[in-house]
């Protein structure tokens, strides 16, 4: 019989950001058969950890403390988002109205 037990492994970046990676690995009794990846993903610091396993949670809690999340958010600012550029494949028409 072949049985599945879910994995998660934890990679620490330097800049305090976790990689992490999800998968099963498939056993027939006892022996390791297979393994699948079922997902890879990063947090960052600060990051919402719901839904995400007990694993990285613990690991996200003990790392990323107020001081760890700030120094990060330093290093790493919001990205400034300039506004779109108008859309010239028209002709833009105003109305002037004569001033009095």
């Amino acid at each position: 019989m072949i049985d599945s037990t879910p994995v998660v492994a934890v990679q620490v970046n330097q800049d305090n950001s976790l990689f992490v990676t999800t998968g099963v690995d498939y056993d027939k009794s006892g022996t390791l058969v297979g393994s699948e990846v079922t997902a890879q993903y990063t947090l960052v610091p600060g990051d919402d950890l719901t839904g995400q396993p007990t694993e990285v949670v613990k690991i996200a809690n003990a790392l990323w403390t107020s001081a760890v999340i700030e120094a990060y958010k330093a290093a790493h600012p919001e990205p400034v988002i300039a506004p779109p550029a108008p859309d010239l494949s028209e002709p833009v028409v105003a109305a002037i109205t004569p001033a009095e």
